[in-house]
């Protein structure tokens, strides 16, 4: 469909609009969600800023952890999560329905110097850090003795200071949550991307009653796409210093 026809979609939308809730995880998950003056900041809400004017609906944050946000879901109480993919989902109670991908989640391998691998295999013997809880599908069989020794932590933030500190050769870490803290903190200038575990795209998932949402929000994120709007509010976040 052309831009002009969604557009003009949207505005006859927007006349109905509606206020909907959108699950964010408490505490620091920067760059997607933070707090600044008690105010939640980061890609998401921008992403809902400008979805807001395109639809003509309110997204009210409901911030929780990751584990009660599941819940929260399951029993209807949010409508939609932002920033997942739907295997990421599968067994869950409630899957929900998912918009167009609008995005990509990118993990690496973060280290405290310019060295990069070619393969994963270079780095055995080595002590990887990851936040306690996360898992990496196939790539755990890296893991073990006489492979990737890891360490975990309870957050991404602690396993950069570590990195920092020389006391981890790697973090598992996102890649924007990482280029995030590089660009706001001088001390992380030297860490680099090592190795790329896995590129997924990435989506947002509502209640499955929510249908018409689902269009509105496909219509949007296409003209943001094609505007590359998403693209800038990442670089917002991310961007590193030159």
């Amino acid at each position: 469909m052309k831009l002009w026809l969604i557009c003009i979609a949207l505005i006859a939308f927007s006349a109905f609009g509606q206020k909907y809730t959108v699950l964010v995880y408490h505490g620091a998950n920067p760059p997607y969600s933070f707090r600044d003056n008690q105010q939640v900041v980061g890609i998401f809400a921008d992403i809902f800023a400008r979805l807001s004017q395109l639809t003509g609906h309110e997204f009210e944050f409901i911030a929780t952890s990751v584990a009660r946000g599941q819940r929260f879901f399951d029993s209807g109480q949010v409508d939609i999560e932002p920033g997942v993919n739907w295997q990421w989902r599968a067994e869950q109670k409630v899957p929900g329905v998912y918009t167009i991908d609008y995005a990509t989640s990118v993990e690496i391998l973060l280290a405290n110097h310019s060295n990069t691998l070619e393969v994963i295999n270079q780095a055995y013997g080595s002590v990887v850090g990851r936040v306690r809880g996360y898992r990496y599908g196939t790539f755990e069989r890296h893991f073990g003795e006489d492979k990737l020794l890891v360490y975990d932590n309870v957050s991404e933030k602690e396993l950069l200071g570590q990195l920092a500190y020389g006391r981890l050769d790697y973090i598992l870490i996102g890649q924007d949550t990482a280029h995030y803290y590089i660009a706001n903190n001088p001390a992380y200038g030297q860490f680099n991307d090592a190795y790329t575990i896995e590129t997924t795209n990435v989506a947002m998932r509502l209640q499955p009653h929510l249908v018409d949402l689902k269009k509105q929000l496909d219509d949007a994120l296409t003209i943001m796409i094609a505007n590359q709007e998403i693209e800038a509010i990442y670089k917002k976040y991310t961007d590193l210093p030159h």
